[in-house]
């Protein structure tokens, strides 16, 4: 740990930003060296007569400003040199969308706005701006019949808005699918071992899918999984070593940090715009920091809803290529964006690992996913299949190739973006007039916070009121933003989505806090 303790007594402001610019203070004389760990936060709080609390926000703000990392368990550190740090930008930041779209480097106005409005901004004036729903037209969704097909009572336990499970179509095409195949006389094949390759025809079906989104539908470049987790597992343990970097959004899957601790990599966050990950960023980041691999979620990134344009794919792609740099590409949530660029991975396929499934679409209990990789990959990631759960249980893989070949899966697809568009009207119809970001036809929203409000106790009071939200530190690899994922696909009314939502209303609004003791 460095012995150095920042000189405050000079300068103005708050002791926070007093010590995080005593920090680039110390780098620029030399005092401090890239990869230096800083004192612990309780050291330095007894050092500088501070509370702990300062210093926790100190070295937040030195994150912020591209001067720190942090490691969970491991500290603080002087951050390495990088070019460009701007933070992630989220809808209300005054540089989110600039005039004469400043972040993006000009771009034709046409593609721009399609940008713009599938990421859930509208045109205001000449320049790109974030959604006022006080205002905005979102007759989209608020027409629709509010008829739920998942009746049920208000209080049948809490609201949960933290896990994004999309119910499924209520109809019986799967309970009949379930007994042809029983009646079929294949269930003695399906239920005996398998190798970690999956029988012909499984794969056959994973790869029409996968050709349905633009990738080469070669059966022999598709590996079954046992759902889009086990497929980032695989691929992880397979392509990286405990101490390697793997790089990903600032904000990004938390499943994720979870196999970064178990399989003890080191994970960075890449600073993003409107549209994701920036290039110039990335590519400062694979010059210096030498990582292994990138995770990416381009479509529909969950928590902040964004999808990259073409014009970015070909961008980053062009930096993943000068970097020799894998790419693992989680595309769950895809589906429910049927107008944006194809995969990533198509624009670097001889270094992209793509990874689906029909877990959001059709049932996540089935934990039937798939992994589309170059053709030189697949015996190492079948390997790690293998290691993992041997195979993909083979009557799920048969249900679920049976409904790929019969058209269920897309027709599923499309109902779950009307569905998705119904449900969000009910949550625009209560947010208006605060910082929301969304696609139309998506099963979640991220919500940007007052600046009065503080996310955890929001979290902690909407619990206490029977509301179960997912914070911004959930997602966070870094400095978290001030906001929270709210998924609405998992409630069986829109009854009980219109009754949590306006519970979080009246939070936002009152800025009550909870009288339960604390102990």
């Amino acid at each position: 740990m460095t012995i150095w303790t920042p000189d405050l007594s000079s300068g103005s402001g708050p002791v926070y930003r007093r010590i995080a610019h005593a920090i680039g203070a110390a780098v620029e004389k030399g005092q401090l060296q890239a990869g230096d760990r800083l004192p612990t936060h309780r050291d330095l709080a007894y050092h500088l007569g501070v509370t702990v609390g300062t210093v926790t926000r100190a070295y937040r703000e030195a994150e912020r400003m591209g001067l720190a990392i942090g490691e969970v368990g491991r500290g603080t550190y002087v951050s390495g040199p990088i070019d460009v740090t701007p933070p992630l930008l989220l809808p209300g930041h005054p540089r989110t969308f600039g005039k004469e779209n400043a972040l993006t480097g000009g771009g034709d106005t046409a593609s721009i706005a399609r940008q713009n409005t599938a990421n859930g901004y509208v045109q205001s004036g000449t320049a790109s701006a974030p959604v006022n729903f006080g205002t905005a037209d979102v007759s989209f969704t608020q027409n629709r019949d509010s008829q739920t097909p998942y009746p049920v009572k208000l209080d049948d336990g809490p609201i949960n808005f933290r896990m994004n499970c999309p119910l499924p179509p209520q109809e019986t095409h799967i309970n009949q699918v379930l007994i042809d195949i029983a009646q079929g006389g294949s269930i003695e094949n399906l239920i005996t071992y398998k190798t970690e390759y999956g029988m012909p025809h499984h794969r056959q079906a994973l790869a029409k899918m996968a050709g349905r989104f633009g990738l080469d539908d070669n059966p022999d470049r598709v590996l079954p999984t046992a759902g889009v987790q086990h497929a980032m597992t695989v691929a992880l343990m397979t392509f990286t070593r405990p101490g390697d970097l793997v790089l990903c959004e600032e904000m990004t899957y938390p499943n994720l940090r979870s196999l970064a601790a178990m399989m003890q990599f080191r994970l960075r966050g890449v600073a993003m715009d409107e549209e994701g990950i920036l290039p110039d960023v990335l590519d400062s980041l694979c010059r210096t920091q030498s990582p292994r691999v990138i995770y990416l979620m381009p479509t529909l990134h969950n928590p902040l809803c964004s999808t990259m344009s073409h014009e970015r794919r070909i961008a980053i792609a062009d930096v993943l290529r000068k970097h020799n740099l894998l790419l693992i590409e989680d595309a769950i949530y895809g589906f429910l964006n049927p107008d944006s660029p194809p995969p990533l991975s198509c624009f670097v396929p001889e270094r992209a690992i793509y990874l689906n499934g029909i877990s959001k679409s059709v049932g996540g209990g089935l934990r039937i996913g798939f992994i589309h990789a170059p053709i030189q990959y697949i015996a190492k990631l079948a390997s790690g299949i293998r290691t993992t759960c041997w195979m993909t249980p083979g009557i799920n893989l048969e249900l679920v190739t049976r409904l790929i070949n019969d058209g269920t899966v897309e027709r599923y697809e499309s109902w779950h973006r009307e569905e998705a568009s119904r449900r969000l009207g009910v949550i625009l119809g209560s947010l208006k007039g605060y910082d929301v970001r969304f696609h139309p036809t998506n099963y979640f929203i991220w919500l940007s916070l007052p600046d009065h409000i503080e996310t955890t106790e929001l979290v902690m009071n909407a619990a206490n009121s029977g509301v179960i939200l997912t914070a911004a530190q959930q997602f966070s690899v870094g400095v978290p933003p001030r906001g929270l994922r709210l998924s609405f696909g998992a409630e069986r009314s829109t009854e009980r989505i219109h009754h949590g939502v306006n519970i979080i209303l009246r939070l936002l609004q009152t800025s009550e806090f909870s009288d339960a003791q604390v102990m």
